[in-house]
């Protein structure tokens, strides 16, 4: 137990000593969690920026007693809309540049300063295709405010009285969903790059070969390797979990236990695999590119910073055949739904027997020479 105590002390301070392994392991997830953190986790805020083109413009002189400044200041008190006065080509130009939400046109007044008799006054309402779904929000709140101007001018009686009610659902922010994928991620990156480079370069460099040649058990030395890795992958899922929760106000739901079982069982999993990858390759750096191989397709593939079903159809069945898929449904729904693993049984026992798999056949061709 001391010798593999000291392996796993050895193996942890050479880790930590060594100024690259800190970066991808510590410094990169943490310079990911603020990227993602500044863009996905400040509080949503809804502003529609409009432009304003009539006789309120700059430039253009007001009929007086036209509906024009009464429209430009209706809108100019909603919270939520940004108005900003521009002649028409340049609101155009700004519209079609994604700088503008909507674009509205009230048509020339007559002399007498309003649509004349049996006339109704022009709105033109311009929005961007590219932004459909925002142009039409925007649009909708501009309708409503023409809709009260003009029940307040004519008087017309109100038909109906629609109350709005709130209910106390959870706020769930993009942020939120990203989390517990990137700490997914984070597991399955130390397990297949980091074990299998380590023990693929302590062969290249005959250290294995070293370790048969002492009274010391190999199946010892190679307990405490693991063991460190394991520690690390713990300690890195803590640190973007600290972050991600304290650093930028992630909202977690569900148990912090169940995602640190998740976190050990991943850990252990992938672990597994890496250790395969390490009697596959030759060298260490054969080993790296081994596992970019089943990193890259697994981590944007599986869910990590987008939902899965929003892969075509042909994808589905290699999405649902990844390794790592299960561990980021199991991890997101714990940690946004507040969920128990047992809905999430099946796919972690599939987890598990990816490692058991994996530690059979790396147990089967692990040479230490």
């Amino acid at each position: 137990m001391r010798g593999f105590l000291a392996v796993a002390a050895m193996s942890f301070r050479v880790w930590w000593r060594d100024r690259s392994s800190a970066f991808w392991g510590v410094i990169l997830p943490l310079m990911l969690m603020g990227l993602l953190g500044s863009a996905f986790g400040r509080p949503e805020s809804m502003t529609f920026t409009v432009a304003f083109v009539g006789p309120a413009a700059p430039g253009a002189g007001n009929v007086p007693g036209s509906l024009e400044p009464v429209i430009r200041q209706a809108l100019g008190a909603v919270p939520v809309l940004k108005v900003v006065d521009e002649p028409r080509a340049q609101a155009l130009a700004a519209l079609r540049k994604g700088n503008r939400t909507l674009v509205v046109e009230v048509a020339p007044a007559t002399p007498d300063g309003t649509a004349g008799a049996g006339r109704l006054l022009r709105v033109d309402l311009y929005f961007d295709e590219a932004h459909e779904q925002t142009g039409q929000a925007a649009m909708a709140v501009v309708q409503e405010v023409l809709r009260r101007i003009e029940q307040a001018m004519t008087g017309a009686p109100r038909l109906f009285s629609v109350s709005t009610h709130s209910v106390s659902g959870r706020q769930f922010r993009m942020f939120d969903f990203l989390l517990p994928g990137v700490m997914a991620m984070s597991i399955m990156q130390t397990g297949l790059m980091g074990v299998s480079w380590s023990i693929a370069d302590y062969r290249e460099r005959r250290v294995l070969k070293r370790v048969l040649a002492t009274p010391f058990h190999p199946m010892g030395f190679l307990g405490g390797l693991l063991t460190r890795f394991t520690l690390v992958t713990l300690l890195q899922s803590a640190l973007i979990f600290a972050v991600g929760v304290y650093g930028f106000g992630a909202k977690v739901v569900g148990s912090v236990w169940l995602l640190f079982l998740l976190a050990a069982l991943g850990s252990m999993a992938f672990l597994s695999v890496g250790l395969a990858i390490s009697t596959l390759a030759p060298t260490a750096e054969s080993a790296n590119i081994l596992g970019s191989l089943l990193n890259f397709p697994m981590m944007f593939l599986s869910g990590t910073f987008w939902p899965k079903d929003i892969m075509p159809a042909f994808m589905q069945p290699i999405v649902g055949v990844l390794p790592l898929t299960p561990l980021i449904d199991s991890m997101r729904a714990v940690a946004t739904e507040g969920a128990s693993l047992a809905p999430y049984a099946g796919g972690l026992a599939y987890l598990a027997a990816w490692g058991a798999v994996a530690l059979a056949m790396a147990a089967w061709r692990f040479r230490w020479e």
